[in-house]
């Protein structure tokens, strides 16, 4: 029988050398921290604060990524655990060799079946311990699918645990396709969530923007590629899979009537319509959201960033409940834009239509 024998001298230091192996070049200069860093330190932490055992992280460079990792594990709990994996492989053994290595164990010749049960114990004990375990895999998008079913398997089993591990995807824009795929639809409820680092790029064919530049409109990307700008002249927009749309968007991880752009005295704002997978700005689940110039709206793996330079900026406060918008208001805006025979969609109508 297989055994692996926990290391003698296992502390907390132990693991701080994963925290701070970092390449020289993303140290960073003192203060002078790109925004976008800041807020994707902020995203990871939220991730863990709030028992998430999944994040996602993407960018055009693997500097930005890293420089993003260094500052929140900095920034971690010195109890908690940390592996990081940086070769991509399709050999399961050797991708659980590597964590459990990182994690305190000595490895002697063991199955990838045992070494999987292994983990699924250290993950547990760690969780009874209150102990985060963080798990990071950078460059994801360029492992094999033997390694890419484990981590689905292993983060579908985080879910059971108080509190979760945390589970660290970094790639380019490639790993959103990977996300996306059949294989790993069982992890799309916990995949929704993902922030990218890279800004949205303009192909040099891209459509043009009808109008003045400085007109406000919403401009849709996918994968960092700009796919189609929509001029913000009316008072509303309607979001979603359905053909009947104003801004209609094709996958199967965005509700036929996914989310509604609606405009009043008080500004632009973006509303949620009990989508199933539910609408992100600036990487926060939302349910409404008035709209500041620059914001970035997350529809599935699709985004949509808000150019309105005019538009007035958000107060540090959360808006006065005054400012809110009423459902009543929300579900007229609705029947105005949808056909007699389109119904405005509830939560389980949304859930049936995505594929």
């Amino acid at each position: 029988m297989t055994l692996w024998r926990k290391r003698a001298r296992d502390s907390p230091e132990m693991h701080m050398n994963e925290r701070t192996d970092f390449p020289a070049e993303t140290a960073g200069t003192g203060n002078e921290v790109p925004g976008r860093i800041l807020e994707a330190v902020r995203y990871l932490s939220q991730s863990r604060e709030r028992g998430r055992c999944l994040a996602i992280l993407t960018a055009d460079s693997g500097d930005m990524t890293r420089l993003a990792l260094k500052r929140f594990l900095a920034d971690a709990d010195a109890s908690s655990k940390v592996a990081r994996i940086l070769e991509p492989t399709d050999s399961r053994h050797g991708f659980l060799e590597a964590v459990l290595t990182q994690l305190g164990f000595e490895p002697f010749e063991s199955s990838a079946d045992d070494l999987q049960r292994l983990l699924n114990v250290v993950l547990r004990q760690g969780a009874c311990q209150k102990i985060t375990t963080i798990i990071l895999v950078e460059n994801a998008q360029q492992f094999g699918p033997r390694v890419l079913e484990l981590l689905r398997d292993l983060i579908r089993a985080a879910q059971e645990l108080t509190p979760p591990p945390l589970f660290i995807l970094t790639g380019q824009a490639a790993l959103h396709r990977v996300l996306d795929s059949k294989g790993m639809a069982s992890l799309a409820g916990l995949a929704k969530q993902r922030f990218d680092l890279s800004p949205a790029k303009v192909p040099p064919d891209g459509p043009a923007v009808p109008g003045k530049q400085d007109d406000p409109c919403l401009v849709l990307s996918l994968d960092s590629r700009e796919r189609g700008r929509f001029p913000l002249r009316g008072e509303r927009l309607l979001i979603g899979r359905g053909e009947h749309c104003d801004i209609p968007i094709l996958s199967r991880f965005i509700s036929r009537q996914h989310a509604l752009f609606l405009r009043n005295a008080s500004g632009d704002w973006i509303v949620d319509l009990k989508s199933t997978n539910g609408t992100s700005v600036n990487s926060a689940l939302i349910r409404q959201r008035r709209l500041v110039h620059g914001d970035i709206i997350s529809i599935g793996n699709h985004r949509l960033r808000y150019h309105n330079p005019a538009a007035s900026p958000r107060l540090p406060a959360p808006e006065p409940s005054g400012e809110q918008l009423s459902e009543t208001m929300v579900m007229r805006s609705l029947k105005q834009l949808l056909k007699p025979e389109e119904p405005p969609s509830t939560g389980e109508e949304a859930a049936s239509h995505v594929a």
